[in-house]
């Protein structure tokens, strides 16, 4: 019954965060012309594409090892990291919004603590304090008091505000400077490109249509990509429950089990999902909730379907993770990223908003394909060696 109730709480929690986070980049749109709100995606793309660089693979630490232990190691880490950047965030004018990635880094170090501890009910509270936070007031800065500065403070405050509890903590129990620098940065080394990589692929595309086309364009795509990009909201919640069990698997028999039963759930969530997101865009698309924004039903649906591939990717991950193939991992991913930013230069330039959804498509086949074909040989190796 206990591990039922935990079932639960993590998954509401996530769902409703995650629902909430969707809504609350898929609200905007009703009082905000596309030009805003792709200034507005555009920073926040930048926001995300750095928290990688922050977390440095540190959450696969705290799940793996002890966890109190860690989360001040992780603390101490991410800030020097920080600090080392400083002067370059400084000169290129990103420093605030690396300070946004930071605290988001260091919430989700608290909430791999939390999961790790077993402390269910606490990660549920912080996720939806957090999401709600986010929620109100994102909105009511764009809506009232939209500037740029004003945008990125309102997502400070919010996550500053979600991470607060763990700083208190960590500085209650004494800053260790026992960082085991080498170790660490070592093990999230890979996973920190990594996870750039996959930003990267993800996020790009924002940025090379605002080089060839305009503000406006990266809004209507933005706004096209909000309910596609749904799908990996939903399948986030099956990870935050199935992962650690994928971690704590002893035997390639119960490895194989618990990814195959990740990849069934998130597959069946995400057709789920597609269909909600085809229903809710029409909905808003035809009954003019939104105004100036373009209707194309056409590339949803396959910007949809790009992303009804990624459970081979994201159960792969977790696969190579596990069995300490991170390296993999990195290189699959960044060659993904090369393909991606390869086939937006090229698409973009010729057909503009649809030649980004084509290389969405294309870009998440061939990351899936390869992060398919080196799992299994990894797995054939492994098991071939029992």
């Amino acid at each position: 019954m206990k591990l039922n109730n935990q079932f639960f709480l993590v998954g509401f929690s996530e769902f409703f965060s995650k629902a909430l986070a969707w809504l609350t980049l898929a609200i905007i749109p009703i009082f905000s012309a596309p030009e805003i709100y792709g200034k507005i995606v555009l920073y926040y793309s930048i926001i995300i594409f750095l928290i990688p660089l922050f977390l440095f693979g540190q959450d696969r630490l705290i799940l793996r090892n002890d966890a109190n232990l860690e989360i001040n190691r992780s603390l101490v880490f991410s800030f020097f990291i920080l600090l080392f950047l400083s002067p370059f965030l400084i000169y290129f004018n990103y420093f605030l919004l690396a300070l946004v990635s930071f605290i988001l880094a260091l919430n989700k170090i608290y909430l791999t603590y939390l999961r790790s501890a077993e402390k269910i009910k606490s990660y549920a509270c912080n996720r939806i304090i957090y999401s709600s936070l986010r929620f109100f007031v994102v909105i009511i800065v764009i809506y009232f008091f939209y500037t740029d500065s004003n945008y990125i403070f309102a997502e400070f405050a919010a996550g500053l505000m979600a991470t607060i509890y763990m700083l208190i903590m960590v500085f209650k129990n004494g800053i260790s400077f026992d960082v085991e620098w080498k170790e660490r940065f070592f093990h999230g080394f890979p996973l920190m490109l990594h996870g750039l990589s996959i930003f990267g692929i993800a996020l790009i595309d924002r940025f090379i249509l605002q080089y060839f086309t305009d503000l406006k364009t990266v809004g209507n795509y933005s706004f096209l990509y909000i309910f596609a990009s749904g799908l990996i909201f939903l399948y986030s919640i099956i990870g935050i429950v199935m992962e650690k069990k994928i971690y704590k698997s002893n035997t390639n028999m119960e490895l194989f089990k618990n990814i195959k039963s990740t990849f069934i759930y998130m597959f069946i969530l995400g057709l789920f999902g597609s269909i909600v997101s085809v229903i809710l865009y029409v909905i808003i698309t035809n009954f003019n909730i939104v105004n100036g924004y373009a209707y194309l039903p056409g590339e949803l649906l396959l910007l949809l379907l790009a992303h009804l591939f990624l459970p081979i990717y994201l159960v792969s991950n977790y696969f190579l993770i596990q069995k300490g193939k991170n390296n993999l991992l990195m290189y699959s991913t960044f060659l993904s990223l090369l393909v991606n930013f390869l086939t937006n230069i090229i698409f973009i330039p010729l057909y503009g908003l649809i030649g980004a959804v084509y290389a969405t498509l294309l870009s998440n086949l061939i990351l899936c394909s390869i992060i398919s074909f080196i799992s299994y040989n990894v797995f054939k190796v492994s098991d071939e060696s029992r």
